[in-house]
């Protein structure tokens, strides 16, 4: 079996210390690959082994490349999970106001004894919305002000987990939220007795829980990213 070669050995190396990005390391281990044989190729007649050494050492070493390309990741992830965010907020209105339409319009009230565990829930819902809108806000404000450095560095890092967990926080509060309109929706379900038109209601519900489950993912793949690119700041 052939042993690799030096070219090899660096494009794993280099292919390690992008695992914050499978993607993205499949894309620039690629790209500098094409760019290494076409500069050991010019080296016509030149040692092949040394060629290799010579082009290598000129792109440097695999821990600052990834370093460089860790920033722009990060500031490209932090910005996607802060998009996730607002589009959740808006699609969970969107099916709060949905669901109290159509509640209006087959006219599914609550009997006088759940009326006031509603009231109670309602209060809960509107509260935990009105908090997740305030520290999107203040989540989105702080992103939009960050700008991606030329190397991932350790104050980037605490920028990017201040980011993470002003969404996370947006996500808690939209939890609550979630949680609420659950127990209202099928409060209102069962005093009716299950007609065929609770569908609506509870497919609306599904959608705010799929907003949620959405952030949540994005929240978790911006973390998980952040801790495998903070290893590059080691050593």
């Amino acid at each position: 079996m052939q042993q690799p070669g030096p070219v090899t050995e660096y494009l794993d190396a280099l292919s390690r210390e992008f695992g914050f990005d499978i993607a993205l390391s499949r894309r620039v281990r690629n790209e500098i690959e094409d760019h290494l044989w076409e500069s050991i190729a010019h080296e016509a007649g030149e040692d092949s082994i040394k060629a290799q050494y010579r082009a290598i050492a000129r792109f440097g070493d695999p821990r600052e490349i990834a370093r460089q390309y860790a920033a722009s990741s990060l500031f490209s992830q932090t910005r996607r999970v802060s998009f996730i965010a607002v589009l959740a907020l808006i699609g969970i209105y969107a099916a709060m106001k949905g669901r109290g339409a159509w509640y209006g319009l087959m006219q599914w009230g609550l009997s006088g004894d759940l009326k006031e565990f509603a009231r109670t829930l309602i209060s809960i819902d509107f509260n935990a919305f009105r908090i997740a809108l305030a520290i999107c806000i203040i989540g989105l404000g702080y992103v939009c002000s960050r700008r991606a450095p030329i190397s991932f560095h350790e104050g980037y890092r605490r920028q990017v987990r201040r980011c993470v967990a002003l969404c996370a926080a947006t996500a808690g509060a939209l939890l609550a939220s979630v949680v609420t309109d659950t127990i209202l929706a099928g409060l209102r379900v069962v005093e009716a007795n299950f007609p065929v038109a609770s569908l609506i209601p509870a497919l609306l519900v599904a959608i705010e829980i799929a907003f949620l489950g959405a952030l949540a993912l994005q929240i978790r793949t911006t973390m998980r990213r952040t801790t495998l690119a903070s290893t590059l700041l080691e050593g």
